[in-house]
């Protein structure tokens, strides 16, 4: 069954056309993905700036977490009705999915409203982690963030607009809230969802890729430790998704170029398609070719 695909592909690489034009489709592919990659770096930095012109004097690491989660919550919170029937389709919102689309629609709900949290979080180049909080026995019933400040981790829900104080005046982790449920549930704010109570929390669903996620989980835990392993968010990696795909394609891209520069000068430069591919035989049929090129020509002359 694979034998033709196989032996297509192998055909399709030795012609010369074929090779020019993935090479033409990849390097579109890479001045798109980093023409998006500095759009929405602007476009976070740019509510970076506006964050940073409301903080005052008096302001701390916490006043600074809390005041970039109300911005979120202000600019998406209008959009959530406008966009929430799912209407918004296409490659960039159903394929490749960056913050940007998040930011400007709302369209995942509460996930949403964290990834874009976490990329403004990420500007300010703190530690932030997405985390799934459980809710009636169901897993990934909410979305939230967490971000390390100087006195620790800090749970924040930008869709409630709802972050809980410590006894010590600094901001309370998601163990804090789920420890003392009675104390913090006292804090949430006005709409606040009661059914999320803090029950559970998990950072990366390592089964949703059957065998390879398990798979890639034991390996972590072996080597860092399971409490550390739990802890890593694999979807705060991938914020950023056009610089990743930039990357994945830049990849793919330089072997593909080498093996058509190698191809392209067979065909088109050496006399036998059987001289080997050596720096001295390019240079060997190059330099009569060169010299025959007319402004040469004109100089000897």
């Amino acid at each position: 069954m694979l034998k033709i695909p196989v032996r297509f592909l192998k055909k399709s690489f030795r012609n010369l056309y074929v090779l020019m034009f993935f090479n033409g489709f990849l390097l579109a592919s890479l001045f798109y993905f980093h023409m998006e990659t500095a759009y929405e770096k602007s476009l976070f930095l740019s509510i970076k700036d506006d964050i940073n012109l409301k903080m005052d004097a008096d302001d701390n690491q916490d006043s600074l977490v809390i005041k970039t989660m109300e911005t979120c919550h202000y600019l998406m919170g209008n959009r959530a009705s406008m966009f929430n029937d799912g209407t918004v389709k296409g490659v960039k919102a159903d394929f490749f999915g960056p913050a940007s689309v998040d930011l400007m629609t709302t369209r995942g709900a509460c996930g949403s409203y964290a990834e874009v949290l976490a990329r403004v979080l990420a500007t300010y180049d703190l530690p932030i982690r997405i985390a799934q909080m459980k809710a009636n026995g169901t897993w990934a019933a909410h979305n939230i963030v967490e971000v390390k400040t100087n006195h620790g981790w800090a749970v924040l829900d930008a869709t409630f607009n709802a972050y809980f104080v410590r006894p010590d005046s600094h901001l309370a982790s998601f163990a804090d809230v789920q420890n003392d449920w009675a104390y913090y549930a006292k804090q949430v704010p006005p709409g606040y969802d009661l059914t999320y109570r803090f029950e559970d929390v998990r950072y990366t669903n390592w089964t949703k890729v059957p065998v390879v996620m398990p798979a890639i989980k034991k390996a972590l835990n072996f080597f860092m430790g399971a409490q550390k392993a739990d802890t890593i968010s694999i979807r705060s990696l991938f914020l950023d998704i056009y610089a990743i795909y930039f990357y994945i394609t830049l990849l793919i891209y330089l072997p593909l170029f080498f093996i058509t520069f190698g191809s392209f000068v067979k065909t088109k430069l050496f006399p036998d398609k059987d001289i080997p591919l050596t720096v001295g035989n390019v240079i060997k049929y190059l330099k009569p070719r060169f010299n025959n090129m007319p402004f040469n020509r004109m100089q000897s002359s």
